[in-house]
């Protein structure tokens, strides 16, 4: 998924996607998402606390953590301004997507789709390739 990303953002694209993120809530309280993308105007040199403007938040859940990436992280990246967050669910082999002022965990089996205003196309992405391989 992280490659999949970074090739439609691109090498001078307008997005960043690093892995694993960080958004500061607070000092010493820190929310770190496996994939975060931003944009490419907070270039690696600009401390975490001196971004915003987050597109896309992606958690990979198994067992341990489903639970708390729904109940907690989802909610907390969306109200922090994030605007859309992606639950890539590993046993379920699917991913809940939800944006900001649209329904939460919309499941996504075959393929999921995300556009940022400022990319010209979507990124679209098989699911059934994604999980290949994975038990």
């Amino acid at each position: 998924m992280v490659a999949a990303i970074a090739t439609y953002l691109g090498d001078d694209g307008l997005g960043l996607a690093v892995s694993p993120g960080v958004i500061e809530v607070a000092p010493s309280v820190h929310l770190e998402p496996d994939l975060l993308v931003h944009p490419a105007q907070f270039g690696p040199e600009i401390p975490w606390t001196g971004i915003s403007g987050w597109w896309l938040a992606v958690e990979v859940s198994g067992r341990s953590s489903r639970r708390y990436d729904r109940d907690y992280k989802r909610d907390a990246f969306l109200a922090l301004g994030v605007r859309e967050v992606w639950l890539v669910d590993l046993d379920e082999k699917c991913v809940l997507v939800s944006r900001t002022g649209e329904p939460r965990d919309v499941r996504h089996a075959k393929r999921v789709a995300w556009h940022p205003p400022e990319m010209a196309e979507p990124l679209a992405i098989s699911l059934p390739r994604l999980f290949r391989g994975v038990p």
